[in-house]
Order: C-alpha cells, then sequence, then structure tokens
C-alpha cells in the first residue's frame, strides 16, 4: 500500500471498504467479499486487485482491514490468528479491543471507528491500538484513515463514547439540522462527549469533524433522510439515540439525550 512496500488487504467492500479503497492510490489495494458482484464492481471501480478467498487475501497482506460487520468476524479473526507479522485493523462495531485480542492471538490489532462521511473523504476516524502494535503501525493505520478525513487517538474504553458521538453522529446531525444551528450542535456534541469521558481535545475534533463533515456529505451526496436510513442500523445505537429525538423532539436538550442513549446502547451491544 504505501511505506517500505507495505501491501493491504481489505475484507469487505461495503460504505467504509470501498470508501477506504478508493481513496487510498490505485492498484495498491487488494480487496474481498462474500458477494462476488461486490467485489468485482469495487475492483474495478477503485483500481484495486480481487483475492479469490479470505485466506489469499491474508497471506498476500501485510496489514488486513476487517471492514465486515460484527456478525461476520470471528472467521475473518479465525483466519488471521497468532501472525504476529501481520497488522490486522478491525472497524466492526461494538467489537472490542479485548475481544480482537484474545480471538487473535498475538497479532497485532487496531480498532477504529470512522463515519460515514469517509465517502467523501470527511470522515473523523478514532484509534485504539493493541500492545503488539509497534509506534510503525500506528503510523501506518493513521496513514490509511487520514485517505478519508481526520484521525484521533483515543483509550479502547472510550470507544462507546466515540460510537455515539462521531459513529451515529451523522445521523443525529441530518436529523436536527433544520432546528439548531450548526455551531450549537456541535457545541452538543463536544459538551456531551467530555460528559461521557473523552478528552476536550479529542471531544473538540470529533464534534467538529461530525457536524462539518455531514453538512458537506448533504450538500454533495444525501438528502438528509436518505443519510439517516444509511448510518442507522435496526436496534443499534443510532435507531436508539434517534427514538429520543423523535419522542422528545429536535430540541438542544433532546440531542444531547440521544447520543447519551446511544452510548447506552454501545455498551450493550459491545462483544466483550
Amino acid at each position: 500500500m504505501s511505506d517500505r512496500g507495505m501491501s493491504l488487504g481489505i475484507v469487505g467492500c461495503g460504505n467504509m471498504g470501498s470508501a477506504l479503497a478508493t481513496r487510498l492510490p490505485k492498484g495498491s489495494v487488494l480487496v474481498h467479499d462474500i458477494d462476488a458482484r461486490k467485489q468485482e464492481a469495487l475492483a474495478r471501480h477503485a483500481g484495486a486487485r480481487e483475492a479469490s478467498s479470505l485466506e489469499e487475501l491474508v497471506e498476500a497482506s501485510d496489514i488486513v482491514l476487517v471492514a465486515v460487520k460484527p456478525q461476520d468476524i470471528d472467521p475473518v479473526l479465525a483466519t488471521a490468528r497468532g501472525l504476529p507479522q501481520k497488522l490486522i485493523i478491525s472497524i466492526a462495531a461494538g467489537i472490542t479491543l479485548a475481544y480482537l485480542e484474545k480471538a487473535l492471538a498475538g497479532t497485532p490489532v487496531v480498532r477504529a471507528m470512522p463515519n460515514l462521511n469517509a465517502l467523501i473523504g470527511r470522515s473523523v476516524t478514532a484509534l485504539s491500538f493493541s500492545p503488539q502494535v509497534s509506534a510503525a503501525q500506528q503510523g501506518l493505520a493513521q496513514k490509511i484513515f487520514q485517505a478519508v478525513g481526520a484521525v484521533v487517538l483515543v483509550s479502547d474504553s472510550q470507544m462507546d463514547a466515540v460510537t455515539a458521538v462521531s459513529g451515529s453522529g451523522p445521523a443525529f446531525v441530518a436529523y436536527v439540522k433544520d432546528a439548531i444551528e450548526p455551531d450549537e450542535i456541535r457545541r452538543i456534541l463536544e459538551r456531551t462527549a467530555k460528559e461521557l469521558g473523552i478528552e476536550e481535545r479529542v471531544a473538540e475534533r470529533l464534534a467538529r469533524a461530525t457536524v462539518s463533515g455531514t453538512l458537506a456529505m448533504l450538500d454533495v451526496n444525501f438528502d438528509a433522510q436518505t443519510l439517516v436510513k444509511r448510518v442507522a442500523s435496526k436496534g443499534g445505537t443510532t435507531e436508539a439515540g434517534l427514538e429520543v429525538l423523535k419522542n422528545e423532539g429536535q430540541s438542544p436538550e433532546a440531542l444531547a439525550a440521544a447520543v447519551h442513549a446511544a452510548c447506552r446502547r454501545a455498551a450493550e451491544l459491545s462483544k466483550k
């Protein structure tokens, strides 16, 4: 992919896998998806190479980015288990670093939480690292996600809060944007992030990037209703927050309560 001939394989050709593949240098990425049509379409669009199997992708890649649904992650982790020379990056929501470390048995692992704004290069991605991840590997992980926006570093214990603020955040911003001014939305997200335990500097970056990136998405890509639907999944963190907004109205207090509800749901869903 990048530094010193490092190769990147992406497992999963959905929103996030596609966003990364299309924004990294053409020809530098190997992709695989259980849906052969999605894999072929992304490879053609992004100028990426295709792997015929998960095993082929893991074998051929120095860095494996796991962009599958949480319920589909275990077979991927089993294939990459016990490979200390590889670096695994997971963007599966709710899969904790502790779970990843146990499943991978010595393979260095990064947990990442980007958001949908990656589609236009305006994401903010939070990263946390297992102890086995070297300084050089940390730099590579940051470089990968800088291709789709800003990057912040957090502890894994903060990831539920990050999921609520910036993972679900684009849907909340889109939902309330006609009722609350953007600067006020940013202040509410920042204040709520700090209430949830995120340090001030990181909270400010998450809030600012989430609001500005979402407004840019609404300018160029989606209407508000479509964006909300793309972010929200049934039973997930975003849906929990949207329920609050639907019941309590589009007020600043309801927005803060929605973020808190999303964080609680993230904790409930986390695979320890």
